[in-house]
């Protein structure tokens, strides 16, 4: 058997001479508007920055949907530039219309909106009608489902069972936008970002595409039902840490490495062992953060000839939502891989 010293050795000669695996970064927005909820909300003239940011990159703004489906699928070219981001958009914010739209119209951007039924249907305030919504499926924009009223998920009500709860927020919601707009996603995107690995299961049976709100690009390895996107208004809308997080790369890791989200008092802090995948990174440069606790100690060590991040916050978490984030230098200057295990409090 290789011994340690020479496997290190031999691995950090594979890194240094394979491809970067390809990567598609996913911003989410909520409202663009300066007088919108601090945590969800960023000015126009801050998307407009933000989308500049972009063009000067040199990235290439992608369809959510199909960019996705092709990088699960290695559907893309090898020889594909690693500079790819798709525009999100939750609940359907009248500002979104208003606001942003104007702007990507301009530039032939495309987006995706995630949209509540319920909302629209009960005419709350700020939120777009059905038909500024039939106006934007009627120009191309992707319109996909965010739930009907907007639920915790994983908080199934008393007297339902998973299937009767995932049909009504689910499957109901998707029914109904079909029946209004024609050409709706089957793309969802979870209340909160939240999840268990039960709703999972039953996402993928149905083949949807389902997305959180823990931070991370996606990758070729990334979990179908579990994908990634950063926040970008609020506290996230400094262009300064955007910048990073567009210029991240998908960290190589297995959708069979995804942990069960839900904490309890019995696993709070909750432990995190992952198997890695070689790309052009030195894995002793990983480096693991906690929500609100910072770095904490990460360790990679090799088992079975295999490379193994693991890590533990030093102390228990104390807010419903949670992340830890693992971040490395790539070999391309000023790029980082990225994996976000998201938390949740129960």
């Amino acid at each position: 058997m290789i011994n340690t010293f020479y496997r290190s050795a031999l691995f950090s000669l594979l890194l240094l001479f394979s491809l970067s695996p390809r990567a598609l970064v996913v911003l989410q927005y909520h409202h663009v508007d300066a007088e919108g909820p601090a945590s969800t909300s960023l000015s126009p003239a801050q998307f407009i920055e933000h989308m500049q940011m972009l063009e000067d990159l040199g990235f290439e703004v992608v369809d959510l949907e199909k960019a996705t489906r092709d990088l699960l699928d290695d559907n893309v070219s090898q020889q594909a530039t690693n500079k790819q981001v798709a525009i999100s958009f939750d609940d359907a914010y009248s500002s979104i219309y208003t606001a942003a739209y104007p702007e990507l119209k301009r530039r032939g951007w495309p987006f995706t909106i995630f949209v509540n039924p319920l909302a629209v249907n009960e005419k709350h305030r700020n939120i777009m009608s059905w038909e500024q919504l039939q106006q934007l499926v009627d120009e191309g924009v992707t319109i996909a489902n965010h739930s009907d009223s907007h639920p915790h998920l994983p908080t199934i009500p008393e007297g339902y069972t998973l299937e009767q709860w995932l049909n009504e927020e689910v499957t109901a919601p998707y029914i109904e936008m079909k029946k209004r707009l024609g050409n709706v996603s089957t793309m969802f995107a979870y209340p909160y970002g939240e999840f268990t690995l039960d709703i999972l299961n039953w996402l993928a049976k149905q083949d949807i595409l389902a997305f959180g709100q823990q931070s991370g690009p996606i990758g070729p390895h990334s979990h179908p039902q579990a994908l990634s996107r950063f926040p970008a208004a609020g506290i996230y809308a400094n262009p300064t840490t955007l910048k990073t997080k567009i210029m991240s790369m998908a960290l190589p890791v297995a959708a069979s490495e995804l942990h069960d989200p839900i904490v309890t008092a019995d696993n709070n802090p909750p432990k995190f062992s992952i198997q890695l995948i070689e790309a052009d990174y030195n894995p002793k440069l990983l480096q693991c953060f906690a929500s609100q606790q910072g770095a904490i100690d990460t360790q990679v060590s090799t088992i079975n000839d295999k490379l193994v991040l693991s890590t533990i916050a030093p102390q228990k978490f104390t807010s419903k939502r949670a992340r830890y984030n693992c971040t490395v230098p790539s070999s391309q200057k000023g790029r980082y891989y990225w994996y976000s295990q998201p938390w949740q409090m129960f």
